[in-house]
């Protein structure tokens, strides 16, 4: 197989040792492919699948590679296909949209779109590739003012599992533009995304911690931030939460990272917050592509995610608090664990701007935020850590009336895999298992098929 794609793709054709690839978790760095091929267009890629399916050939895709598990985006003895070489952003509709090759990560779109004064809804880690990111959902900085990534895409270029080079949009195959807008990699590779641009200059990052007796004000202040509707309709509005351990001094520290969308000092929107005094306080104005580059080393630390969302609860949010504190306490001589809680809210605005183009898949249909709880680490022997720091709260907002089924499949635990589409709702998934096999009925995107990696529909 590689080498009948050597012969096709030459240089662009890769094996074991033979460079320098790496990627973001260590668990895929080891993992190691056939070879590894970098197309560099659609054409490309419908070629490559077009052999692959023939030869029956297992595969995994790489965009950012910013997954957690092996085979999702690096293939254990079959051929990973990586979009590195697409990564093109080229800027339309006189700088209201942007088409962005599949293989770009954030810092890379962030940059390009800069150059012009523009932005798009993008993560806030620079080496997030676009392609899970969006496929997945897409938190961003400026959720609150545009909504997810998702719900800013307005065409898809896929390639589908017989080699079909196709688009997707709201008036052309709307189906499949439906079930790309959050059913992942169910479908087909994506190729390149036309998304929202919009003018944007530098904004305001302050990234603050604080002493474990201030917690509970801190968290009063947060909750208003996430739920007051005078706060939370000020768009520019983000804010992020984090309790995170620190083995080297053997604490717990209540980390916040404020954002605002405009190049204002201090904020007012947060006045209330900034009155409690820091353990410590950086604060930056300038470009969001400076404030997510972060060049650190790849594929040296093992990562673990889990996720859950609840309504909101203040009472919810000091019991989560202390349930990570306990887990925490029980397993943190592990050598190298960086363990995080981490609470941020997808905002009313965010949730009604889902309706935008006929829907996106998710099935979140409320009129109040959500408060979304990723648990995260850093060592494989934390699994049952992280995933009761996720059961416990869950627990808890059941008992609390709170509980809500949806979960944000891109911090999604391979654990929760059954869980992650049933929280879409049973439409939801009917419709997407329905383009699934309308699109691909061999199964090639499938959990029977040849790239198995992420999380699947059947």
């Amino acid at each position: 197989m590689c080498a009948h794609l050597s012969r096709e793709f030459g240089s662009a054709l890769h094996y074991p040792g033979s460079d320098n690839f790496t990627i973001w978790d260590a668990k895929q760095q080891e993992v190691h492919p056939a070879c590894r091929v970098e197309p560099s267009s659609a054409n490309d890629i419908s070629k490559i699948l077009n052999t692959l399916v023939d030869h029956w050939c297992y595969f995994s895709v790489k965009g950012g590679g910013h997954s957690r598990n092996p085979g999702d985006s690096n293939s254990a003895r079959g051929v990973t296909v990586d979009l590195d070489r697409m990564r093109s952003v080229d800027i339309l509709d006189n700088g209201t949209k942007a088409r962005v090759g599949g293989g770009a990560n954030t810092f890379q779109v962030y940059q390009a779109l800069e150059s012009r004064n523009l932005s798009f809804v993008g993560g806030r880690v620079g080496t997030v590739g676009l392609g899970g990111y969006t496929l997945g959902g897409g938190t961003s900085p400026f959720s609150n003012k545009y909504g997810l990534a998702l719900d800013n895409v307005y065409e898809y270029e896929v390639v589908l599992a017989n080699g079909t080079i196709t688009t997707a949009s709201e008036s052309r195959n709307p189906d499949l533009y439906f079930a790309l807008r959050g059913g992942s990699n169910n479908f087909g590779i994506v190729t390149a995304f036309t998304v929202r641009a919009f003018p944007q200059g530098p904004v305001f990052t302050s990234m603050t911690s604080y002493a474990a007796n201030q917690s509970e004000q801190v968290l009063d202040k947060v909750y208003s931030l996430y739920t007051d509707r005078n706060l939370t309709s000020d768009v520019e509005l983000g804010y992020d939460l984090y309790y995170t351990y620190m083995a080297d001094s053997d604490e717990l520290v209540l980390m916040g990272t404020q954002r605002y969308g405009k190049p204002v000092q201090n904020p007012p929107v947060f006045r209330a917050i900034d009155q409690i005094p820091t353990l410590s306080r950086t604060t930056t104005i300038t470009t969001l592509s400076n404030v997510v580059n972060d060049p650190g080393p790849l594929g040296t630390t093992r990562h673990l995610f889990a996720t859950l969302s609840v309504s909101p609860s203040r009472s919810l949010l000091s019991q989560g608090l202390q349930i990570f504190q306990e887990e925490v306490e029980a397993i943190k001589t592990v050598s190298g664990l960086v363990p995080n809680f981490i609470s941020y809210p997808l905002q009313r605005n965010a949730i009604a701007l889902m309706k935008q183009r006929g829907g996106n898949s998710l099935g979140i249909d409320r009129d109040e935020p959500l408060f979304t709880w990723s648990s995260a680490s850093d060592d494989a022997a934390v699994d049952r850590m992280t995933a009761n720091v996720v059961r416990r709260p869950k627990e808890a907002a059941e008992d609390l009336g709170v509980a809500n089924r949806y979960m944000y499949i891109n911090y999604a635990s391979a654990a929760q895999g059954d869980e992650v589409f049933a929280g879409y709702g049973d439409e939801n998934v009917q419709k997407l298992k329905d383009v699934q096999r309308a699109v691909d009925p061999r199964g090639i995107f499938t959990s029977k098929g040849l790239w198995r990696g992420f999380f699947k529909l059947l």
